[in-house]
């Protein structure tokens, strides 16, 4: 092939695949016996752009190879806009796309017979697609334009046959005995070994596997090490910010700058530091990743740790057979974008403790997987206690678990998740549930009023009273439970209605409620088959233990921390007005489009409020001077933060909308 034709040859290819999922679409149409005729307006031809089919709903049954359909031409449309930097490539992108044309061409070869199609084998070949050309797209991205002088130098050091940079210690050492000539290292070694015990000398260890200058988030940190057995189950908070704290003092590492907290919730290390403890953690055996002038490589360490970087399902270990998964305690997903090929080591991975799949990092790296392979196996690993699949986008439902070990669910950024299980109950040591970003969750299942171990919940979703899902309510009968923050997708759910859903929880300590203006799509659910006897005598045991109710109702006792955003009510209820918070510490209110003030009227005198940070953000309405704020409504004010709020006047902010007072007061 002439190189001039390539780009031409690839167009034609990719339209080619375009016209065939346009053809497929359409049978996939007539397949779907749910759809009345009258619904769904029959699409001729799909734009390269994107599918503009917003004007009819998609199958009902079929949802997830529409949607699919979808994600794949958003993936050709990047694909055909690198073409321009990837003639190298020509034959790789040519070969891989004709072998995709072709097994798209026999899924539909009996055009004439929508019904014998299988869809398991479109889902598995829309996967299949997706992954070749995810593959195809990080190739094209990391090809750069220069000119041919500088390709010889290029290819000789610093990258591999792909093209990709070899990420390797910083280049502030010629190489590994020159950095221990130094007396940073010299200074680190020192301090690594006079730390209390080998469980800190692990912590300060695992920010070896985190490329130089990168921020590494707190409670990504803390979940792991819960998971590895470092931290304690209860008081991990307490333990973590005593480790952390350690470690600045002795400048191990720094917290980053945050001026609106006090307390940072992301730390990192200097480039003379990283180098010093990737070097130590090779040495010991802990993880081994990075060498100086060679590529990141996925290897067992000594203390049996697994690092996924980028390409390890092309590395000779990522056969299971040469990896010998049967002892492995930890795998860290470092940087692989599929780390799918791990799934065939689930059987053997017995002693699993940590598996980290999804991303670490916060901002938005790919990670796909097949779900389906996912959740096969996965049960397999009972002593598995911490589980991150956090922004791992292809993750629709999750399936029954029987991870009775299970300390740390991590589901942070699965957008597409619609689902969690039934019997999630069976997770009975879960403590820390984590559903942020989770946009697509539709309900939360009855049963997760049944872990009495949990104490941390993010992401609970209140919608539709109406189906049988696990209410706000329910939560009562989690005796243990501290820290909450909830969705609320109904417009008629009041500040009155979430003091009532929330005034039996009585070991809340931090509560986060944001109503949103949009419901996910609803999935009816009904009481039925061999859950129902189960469900209505735990059901009805609880409504009898709790059929007294308080004449007056009242925050939890326990509640310190309270932050609502885009509340619907115009004014603020008797119980939330500043005057009755005499147990509350912080208080955040934002994005109300409605309150004006926070009482009916003004105090007359100092009103008894404990209310020591107060953080009012995008209260347009809202009118209020910095006396009546400080002196009258809030006179425990130690920190205030005042963020697009026109009427709040005359408060002594600085540029940034702080005020502070010379107290240190933990944020």
């Amino acid at each position: 092939m002439q190189s001039g034709n390539w780009d031409t040859d690839v167009s034609c290819k990719i339209h080619a695949i375009i016209k065939t999922f346009n053809h497929l679409y359409r049978v996939i149409q007539l397949k779907d016996a749910y759809q009345d005729i009258d619904e769904g307006i029959v699409v001729d031809e799909i734009s390269e752009v994107g599918l503009e089919i917003a004007k009819s709903a998609p199958p009902r049954i079929y949802l997830y190879p529409v949607s699919q359909i979808f994600m794949i031409m958003n993936d050709l449309s990047q694909l055909k806009s690198n073409l321009k930097h990837v003639k190298r490539l020509q034959s790789n992108v040519t070969y891989k796309l004709d072998k995709q044309l072709h097994s798209l061409l026999e899924v539909v070869k009996d055009e004439d017979s929508p019904g014998t199609l299988d869809m398991r084998l479109i889902e598995k070949k829309f996967y299949d697609i997706t992954k070749t050309l995810l593959k195809l797209n990080h190739l094209t991205e990391k090809v750069s334009v220069m000119p041919k002088r500088w390709e010889k130098k290029k290819a000789s050091r610093g990258y591999n046959q792909y093209g990709y940079g070899i990420v390797c210690l910083p280049g502030i050492h010629a190489n590994e005995d020159n950095l221990k000539r130094l007396a940073v290292f010299r200074d680190v070694k020192r301090e690594f070994e006079g730390l209390r015990d080998d469980e800190q000398r692990i912590c300060l260890l695992s920010f070896a596997v985190f490329p130089v200058n990168q921020e590494v988030n707190r409670t990504m940190l803390m979940y792991w090490w819960i998971g590895e057995g470092i931290l304690p189950v209860r008081g991990a908070d307490d333990a973590m910010r005593n480790i952390l704290g350690e470690f600045t003092e002795k400048k191990l590492i720094e917290p980053v700058a945050n001026k609106r907290k006090v307390e940072p919730s992301s730390y990192k290390m200097t480039p003379f530091v990283h180098a010093s403890v990737v070097l130590i953690s090779n040495e010991i055996g802990v993880f081994d990743i990075y060498h100086q002038g060679r590529q990141p490589a996925m290897k067992k360490s000594l203390l049996k740790k697994v690092c996924l970087v980028e390409m390890s399902s092309g590395q000779p270990e990522a056969i299971g057979r040469r990896m010998a998964p049967a002892d492995i305690e930890t795998v860290f997903n470092v940087s692989e974008r599929l780390p799918d090929f791990i799934f065939k080591w689930f059987s053997s991975m017995k002693r699993l403790k940590v598996l980290y799949l999804g991303r670490w990092e916060r901002n938005e790296r790919e990670v796909e997987v097949d779900s389906h392979g996912l959740m096969k196996d996965l049960s397999l690993m009972t002593k598995l206690r911490f589980l991150s699949f956090q922004g791992i986008t292809t993750i629709i439902s999750i399936t029954a678990l029987k991870l009775h070990e299970l300390i740390v669910l991590d589901l942070r950024g699965c957008y597409n998740l619609e689902e969690l299980p039934d019997d999630i109950d069976g997770l009975r040591s879960l403590v820390h549930l984590d559903l942020t970003g989770c946009d697509a969750l539709v309900n939360i299942p009855l049963r997760l009023s049944f872990l009495d171990n949990l104490e941390v919940i993010k992401g609970f979703v209140v919608a539709d009273e109406r189906e049988i899902a696990c209410k706000l309510s329910h939560l009562k009968y989690l005796k243990k439970l501290k820290k909450l923050s909830v969705i609320v997708y109904r417009k008629d759910f009041s500040l009155d209605d979430l003091r009532t859903a929330i005034e039996e929880i009585s070991a809340l300590e931090n509560l986060k409620v944001r109503w949103r203006s949009y419901e996910p799509k609803k999935t009816t659910k009904t009481l039925g088959g061999d859950n129902e006897p189960r469900l209505l005598v735990r059901t009805v045991t609880r409504l009898f233990a709790s059929n007294q109710l308080k004449e007056k109702v009242s925050l939890p006792i326990n509640l310190r921390k309270l932050e609502l955003r885009r509340f619907p009510d115009s004014k603020l209820p008797d119980w939330l007005q500043p005057q009755n918070l005499i147990y509350l510490k912080k208080l955040h209110l934002g994005s109300s489009r409605h309150l004006k003030k926070f009482s009916d009227s003004l105090p007359e005198m100092q009103s008894k409020c404990t209310i020591e940070v107060l953080r009012l953000k995008y209260l347009q309405k809202l009118k209020v001077d910095w006396i009546e704020l400080k002196e009258l409504y809030f006179p425990n004010l130690h920190f205030l933060e005042i963020y697009d709020c026109p009427r709040v006047t005359f408060c002594p902010c600085d540029g940034e909308g702080i005020w502070r007072r010379n107290i240190c007061v933990d944020l």
